[in-house]
């Protein structure tokens, strides 16, 4: 997962990036995982600053954290929410209009299975 602001714009970068990918058939099911069933996956969701280098991407405002995806046995093909939260600030106690500001948007992704 890459998240983050290419070299040259000019917008403020955030401080923080969140993202989790969920299928949205798991809400409201028993299921800890909210990932899609019979998908193994090794970090559905993280919370990182923003810093990190990766090849391709230099000079780049970005976090970067390697996710691996498997199908298990019973995989099948699925679209999953990635959800994503980027923020920049500190939040201020008693005041929430104060301090840490945030944007959050949505994407789709889709796993599929390849014999």
């Amino acid at each position: 997962t890459v998240i983050g602001r290419i070299k040259d714009d000019d917008t403020p970068a955030p401080y923080r990036n969140a993202w989790t990918y969920i299928d949205p058939t798991t809400i409201g099911t028993s299921s800890l995982s909210k990932f899609a069933p019979g998908w193994a996956v090794n970090l559905q969701m993280s919370c990182r600053v923003v810093g990190d280098n990766l090849p391709g991407f230099e000079g780049a405002k970005v976090t970067v954290l390697p996710m691996t995806v498997q199908p298990l046995d019973d995989a099948k093909d699925a679209i999953l929410q990635l959800q994503v939260m980027l923020t920049k600030g500190e939040s201020v106690k008693g005041d929430p209009k104060k301090g840490m500001l945030g944007n959050y948007f949505e994407r789709s992704v889709k796993v599929k299975v390849i014999d």
